[in-house]
């Protein structure tokens, strides 16, 4: 007689969708040999007795059945007019292991002493081959236990076509017709219907049979939901009365009792963005402006010891602003931007956080040792992050349980393709919700097919990684080894955990022209609106990368956020397609610089954490430097006004790195010669005062910048003076001496905030501006000769200005090197007969004969075809008894090439008599 276990499960909020095949940690599985049954993985003490049980105080195990261990079968039985013969094959196909093979309609194998278990099972997995050319149609098997009786089936599984191939395996899994435990008699029924066209009598296969799987009954899908009711404090008092956290086990007392989500904005229960309160919190402290501190939640989550004994641990989702700690039973088991918690006198009734726009979601572990059987004490404080903060809200969306064993898939996002230290590598860094081991592998494209990496791919292991401020975890590594003009696919992730998406990115030659592209301030959700803001990057970025598609760099002048901190603004940022296929160079802005996020988002090269050194613990900072074919990029955070720093992190790579380019560009974010509204502010103005010196001196060809929202381009700018008073405003080619630099501040690429610009202020620097508050981008040409700095709409601003038409072009050219002979002269005094004679020695170093003019205060000396290597020395007569300091000049003139050269020098000499 069929006997089940039918004890409701815990229902929780819903039940899991039934999983598929899954590969379980030290299961328990059967394997039955005809007449015959043996518990793998057991001491053989286990497998002596009539059944194969695990033990009751262990966790419930799935019940695998190989399928060509049956203990019986219905071969000989006639059905349909044919004999009934289904065979076995012992050895190993090309799959490996055994299986049934030709079985027929009608077919039956029988199971005996199949042990269940005591907990209840609720799925049944087939694995088997329906081969498409040999097999009927309509293929299926049911499953009864003990006996063939309607009552006693508990599972019919429709087999699908695999192929045309018997080793083309597939799985399915149904949900049992009812919990199943206990020992029985598992009877498999086999059925096919025959292919149209053939007679009934036609032996069309059903297929063949590797195992069936008893699998367990679900755990819950979630134990929380925003549905979930919890007691709750929202009057701005401390709920142990002494600092204490027993208000985490503690009875709810008088608390209030509702669903969530909870929040207030300003009394009012919208947000904006799509964040509403069910609930809505007192915003404010009874009889004060300053809004409630600290919000305390509580509620009970009840665990069967059955389930508690399958749980690796429980996965929490929860939405929040600004600040929030969770605790589980009295333990704290996560917590999101609440690092001033820790320094408060009274962490119960506490500001903590930062204003990050609108509410976050974050995804954290529980970990089954912090859990007991029965019920569970979930706590929550939630803080506001000041006492004028606009808003708070939060909401539990889910608490799910993590199975002991099963592996559940890392989630990889913000992936991020960044610049090298050379063209020839790459960086990557991504984020994860869990922390596992993981590296990116890397391949030709060409070699990967369909997503499946070659076994010759490379791997490479992080190079840094830890939790991010957001409760997740970042990775950096580098591509090393890239040959030129050669496209690559690559993936991070691991094969026990799973892997990212396959992204693609293409190498150019290393040497020679080539093109890269500068967007101004994304800052994603300064508008108040993040998609639109989202909208607005992403259509930039396509524009900019359609029209030159073989852009190679992508440069960000800062401020690619709004809110440091937001998460949401970085999915945005992070968005479009390109940030994994071109590499980005970001530049750190002042809405960047407030958290730890932009030092965990990118990966940066050759970077120096104490140069621009973050102005506190939770800040970023540092510069950092790149060479890209003929150009050395210089990149510094401007949010650090330590000069001192800046400069010699400069001088030291300009002096070491220098000499193997053409030209020096640099980029910070608070442009110091822009022409809207930051042009006059009191720290604009320190740096102005501050830095055009240096840069000048190191000989730093171009300097981006962004900050003010609009476009600017400056004239030639030397020593922070213009460079050459005669150049014109707009002039479409400028020619750079020693020391000239030309600045860019670049315009919105999102517009998401525009500036005005700035009038009844003299802007002597600017050449160009313009605010036509439409979204800009710029492509940037490099050749060994020129920069050419073309600035184009990515919206068109009415009929006259469509997109991709030009707000400003301009080429930059280095002026020619004179050619210098190379010739050294020393000048001294000697007394002879009581008169002074002032004696100059020239030395043609040079490898060409030169003529030489010697030019004295008392008389001058000329020679011609002073041989290479050979001096000319003269001694002239002062005819005076003493004579001043003083200075001769020295005028070299000789034939290079097909150019002759002249090159003047002058020598000191002392005073004498």
């Amino acid at each position: 007689m069929l006997t089940t276990d039918s004890t409701p499960h815990p229902s929780g909020a819903g039940h899991r969708r039934s999983p598929g095949r899954r590969t379980v940690a030290g299961a328990v599985l059967l394997s039955l040999t005809a007449g015959s049954f043996a518990l793998t993985a057991l001491p053989a003490s286990a497998e002596e007795g009539p059944t194969a049980s695990s033990d009751a105080s262990t966790a419930a195990k799935p019940v695998r059945v190989e399928g060509e261990s049956y203990t019986g079968d219905n071969n000989g039985t006639e059905i349909n007019g044919r004999v009934i013969d289904t065979g076995v094959e012992t050895s190993p196909g090309a799959s490996g292991g055994s299986r049934v093979k030709n079985t027929y309609d009608g077919a039956e194998l029988t199971y005996d002493n199949v042990d269940l278990g005591s907990a209840p099972l609720s799925t049944l997995t087939v694995r088997y081959v329906v081969n498409e050319g040999r097999s009927g149609v309509n293929a299926s098997v049911d499953i009864y236990l003990d006996e063939k009786t309607d009552e006693n089936k508990v599972a019919t599984a429709e087999l699908a076509p695999t192929g045309n191939d018997w080793e083309a395996y597939g799985e399915t899994t149904v949900d049992l017709l009812r919990e199943v435990s206990g020992e029985h008699t598992v009877i498999l029924v086999m059925h096919t219907d025959p292919k149209p066209g053939e007679d009934e009598g036609y032996p069309n296969y059903v297929g063949n049979i590797d195992y069936l799987e008893f699998g367990l009954a679900p755990l819950p899908e979630t134990y929380l939901t925003s549905e979930t009711p919890w007691n709750y404090s929202d009057n701005g008092t401390d709920p142990s009365g002494d600092g204490s956290l027993s208000w985490t086990t503690a009875e709810a007392g008088d608390w209030q009792q509702a669903a969530g989500p909870f929040g207030s904005k300003r009394g009012e229960a919208d947000l904006g963005g799509g964040f509403v309160a069910t609930t809505l919190l007192q915003y404010t402290l009874d009889g004060s402006e300053n809004t409630v501190p600290t919000y305390h939640f509580r509620t009970d989550v009840a665990i069967s010891e059955d389930d508690l004994a399958r749980l690796e641990a429980l996965q929490g989702t929860i939405t929040y602003d600004d600040a929030v700690r969770v605790y589980v039973n009295g333990e704290k088991v996560a917590g999101f931007a609440d690092d001033r918690v820790n320094d408060a006198e009274n962490q119960n009734l506490t500001y903590a956080g930062e204003s990050a726009g609108d509410p976050v979601s974050r995804t954290f572990e529980i970990p089954a040792d912090a859990l007991v059987a029965g019920d569970n004490q979930i706590a929550v404080a939630l803080y506001q992050d000041r006492e004028s903060s606009s808003d708070i809200f939060f909401d539990w969306t889910s608490l799910a349980p993590v199975e002991e064993g099963v592996v559940v898939p890392t989630e990889i996002t913000d992936l991020l393709l960044g610049v090298g230290e050379t063209e020839e590598q790459r960086n990557l860094s991504w984020y994860s919700n869990t922390d596992v081991p993981q590296a990116a592998q890397l391949a030709k494209a060409a070699d990967v097919v369909d997503g499946a990496f070659p076994e010759t791919a490379a791997t490479f292991e992080t190079t840094a990684g830890g939790e991010t401020t957001s409760g997740e975890y970042f990775r950096d590594t580098t591509l090393t080894g890239l040959e030129e003009n050669t496209e690559y696919s690559y993936r991070v992730g691991s094969d026990e955990n799973g892997w990212s998406e396959v992204e693609t990115f293409r190498t150019q030659a290393f040497d020679g022209d080539f093109d890269f592209l500068l967007f101004g301030d994304p800052q994603v959700g300064a508008s108040g609106n993040l998609a639109n803001d989202e909208a607005g990057w992403v259509s930039t970025m396509n524009t900019a990368t359609q029209t030159y598609p073989g852009a190679e760099l992508l440069f960000s002048a800062g401020d690619q956020v709004n809110t440091a901190s937001s998460e949401a603004e970085y999915a945005s940022f992070l968005k479009p397609s390109q940030m994994r296929e071109i590499p980005l160079a970001p530049t750190n802005g002042n809405h960047d610089v407030g958290s730890k996020a932009y030092e965990q988002h990118y990966n940066l090269p050759n970077e120096d954490l104490e140069s621009g050194a973050a102005g506190s613990s939770s800040a970023s900072g540092g510069d950092y430097w790149f060479i890209y074919k003929d150009v050395l990029f210089l990149n510094i955070n401007s949010n650090s006004r330590d000069y001192d720093s800046h400069n010699a992190f400069m001088e030291k790579v300009v002096a070491e790195q220098g000499d193997k380019v053409k030209w020096t560009v640099l980029g910070f974010h608070h442009s110091i010669y822009s022409a809207a509204s930051h042009a006059t502010d009191g720290d604009i103005i320190d740096r102005r005062n501050s830095m055009p010196q240096k840069i000048s001196e190191l000989g730093i060809d171009m300097v981006l910048m962004g900050h003010d929202h609009h476009y600017t381009r400056s004239f030639l700018i030397n020593n922070g003076e213009i460079a050459d008073p005669d150049e014109q405003a707009a002039e479409e080619e400028v020619v750079a001496g020693p020391g000239d630099v030309l600045y860019v501040t670049a315009n919105s690429a999102s517009g998401s905030k525009y500036y005005n610009l700035n009038t009844g202020t003299d802007l002597w620097w600017s050449s160009v501006r313009n605010q036509e508050k439409v979204r800009n981008y710029s492509a940037v040409e490099v050749t060994d000769e020129t920069i050419t700095v073309r600035t184009l709409r990515s919206e068109a601003n009415g009929a006259t200005s469509p997109i991709n038409s030009v707000v400003d072009e301009v080429v930059l050219r280095k002026a020619a090197d004179e050619q210098q002979l190379d010739v050294s002269v020393d000048a001294k005094t000697r007394t002879l007969a009581g008169k002074q004679y002032v004696s100059v020695s020239t030395t043609n170093n040079a490898d060409v004969p030169v003529d030489i003019v010697v030019e004295t205060e008392f008389g001058s000396k000329s020679f011609t075809a002073v041989q290479p290597g050979a001096a000319a020395n003269v001694s002239v007569n002062s005819r005076q008894g003493s004579i001043p300091a003083g200075e001769v000049t020295v005028t070299i003139t000789g034939q290079v090439g097909e150019e002759q050269v002249t090159t003047s020098k002058t020598a000191q000499y002392a005073a004498a008599g």
